[in-house]
């Protein structure tokens, strides 16, 4: 017998083997178990209870199910919308994203929640500004310049005298 694709709701998943496994709603009365969960190298999630996806089903000679496996799953409420050919988003059910957009560039957001880079060295390069905020504070280097607390200000005092690079707000 061949495979039937169904529509499956997302239940449970343990995600502690080498495979993530489903329990899912199939069929109408049916839950399925430890269901094999397909998904892409490079990319590992465990969808929000409610996501819907394809199952498929292998069969016996008899109709009988012998394996099934989840494909997909898609959380509707949480899917990004209005995405232009080519744009890709990497998201999850709770707002933060990262999005690549193209001619647009690549934005990362994670709202008012904390984001972490770590790393033996980090580095942030920027072909003409880079631009640091915090609540009302910013800092913005230039190729020749740095503007603490904004652009414009008055050259920093250094031991050497008045800096000709780094400028501050008072």
């Amino acid at each position: 017998m061949g495979g039937r694709l169904f529509r499956v709701e997302h239940v449970e998943a343990d995600d502690e083997g080498d495979q993530q496994t489903l329990t899912l709603y199939g069929l109408p009365n049916e839950t399925l178990k430890k269901v094999p969960r397909v998904q892409h190298f490079g990319l590992s999630s465990n969808p929000p209870v409610g996501s819907h996806g394809m199952g498929l089903q292998f069969g016996g000679q008899d109709g009988s199910r012998l394996l099934n496996a989840a494909l997909g799953l898609e959380h509707a409420a949480s899917r990004p919308r209005k995405q232009k050919p080519g744009q890709t988003t990497l998201y999850d059910d709770k707002g933060n994203a990262t999005r690549y957009l193209g001619d647009d560039g690549i934005w990362h957001d994670a709202k008012d929640r904390p984001q972490k880079l770590t790393g033996k060295t980090i580095e942030i390069t920027g072909t003409d500004k880079v631009v640091v905020k915090v609540d009302n504070m910013t800092v913005t280097v230039t190729a020749n310049r740095v503007d603490l607390g904004g652009e414009g200000g008055s050259p920093v005092m250094t031991q050497a005298g008045p800096s000709s690079v780094v400028f501050a707000k008072t």
